[in-house]
């Protein structure tokens, strides 16, 4: 089913995630929702988890920190539970929204990069993000049958790109709105050397600078500003996606894996993995191929 027929032919839905040993941020449950007119208050007390909403349509009222704040069409707003908050729909216009609950000791930490605090409630979605971030959270939604095995992961991988497109809203009026054609240059350089030599153990921004001919600091600012990332880390998320292609074409082996997506080793880029991921590549790949138990002999 299509994104937009979903929308329009789902009332009420909630997918529940599997328990998973990632104790950093924890994914429990998804959900989809058209409110109805006469829809009760929802209290943040009757959710112990960090509950992240996206309105794509009508509105509605959030009660939080004494403060009566409307909340439209393409804005978040969280409910959590070191806050007394509550929210109440539209009964001219209700609601309509995806949301997702999350639990884990780094919760306040994601969301505070996301726009998120005690006194900040909600974010407004600049359009440039705003079908993508609809992706991100129905693409939950229609979970093939043979990851369902791996729905902890795949639903930590599209809270990370949930995470990823907050984060670029909130920073994107830190750097200049336009940028000049000399720095999308530089980085649509930087992405194309990344894209042909993220493989390489020994990448570095300083040997992308010299083969640009800029200073390395100037590119590495630049980098940030405009991606919302920094090199090392938009680099680290290039090779957990090339490593996850990998996985799913029939690849078994950890340190082939690991070297090929340009780890030299095999047992750091197990620990990066488990941090991205919640659970080690050999339980991701036991999950996906349905490997057999080694034979006894």
């Amino acid at each position: 089913m299509e994104m937009t027929e979903f929308e329009k032919a789902t009332d009420s839905l909630t997918v529940t995630g599997k328990f998973s040993a990632n104790t950093d941020i924890n994914v429990e449950h998804y959900g989809f929702e058209n409110t109805r007119p006469d829809k009760a208050r929802i209290l943040a007390k009757d959710y112990p988890l960090f509950r992240l909403h996206y309105v794509i349509g009508g509105s509605l009222t959030l009660f939080a920190a004494g403060k009566r704040i409307p909340v439209k069409k393409h804005q978040c707003f969280l409910l959590r539970p070191d806050v007394d908050a509550e929210y109440k729909t539209n009964p001219q216009d209700p609601a309509t929204f995806y949301w997702v609950s999350v639990s884990g000791q780094k919760c306040k930490t994601y969301f505070a990069e996301m726009g998120f605090t005690e006194s900040s409630h909600t974010v407004a979605v600049p359009k440039e993000y705003r079908r993508e971030l609809r992706k991100a959270f129905f693409a939950n939604f229609c979970i093939e049958e043979p990851l369902k095995e791996i729905i902890d992961s795949v639903f930590t991988a599209n809270f990370l790109k949930i995470y990823q497109l907050l984060y670029l809203t909130v920073n994107r009026n830190k750097a200049p709105k336009q940028a000049t054609g000399k720095r999308k240059e530089y980085v649509e350089q930087t992405l194309e050397y990344i894209n042909r030599r993220y493989n390489d153990p020994e990448l570095t921004i300083k040997e992308i600078a010299d083969a640009i001919h800029i200073h390395e600091n100037y590119l590495s600012h630049t980098f940030h500003e405009e991606m919302g990332l920094p090199f090392r880390e938009y680099l680290t998320q290039k090779r957990m996606a090339m490593s996850y292609a990998l996985m799913e074409s029939g690849i078994t082996s950890v340190s082939e894996i690991a070297y090929s997506v340009g780890f030299s080793d095999a047992l750091y880029f197990s620990k990066v993995f488990k941090r991205y991921n919640g659970i080690s590549p050999k339980e991701h790949l036991k999950k996906l191929h349905k490997l057999p138990p080694p034979a006894k002999y």
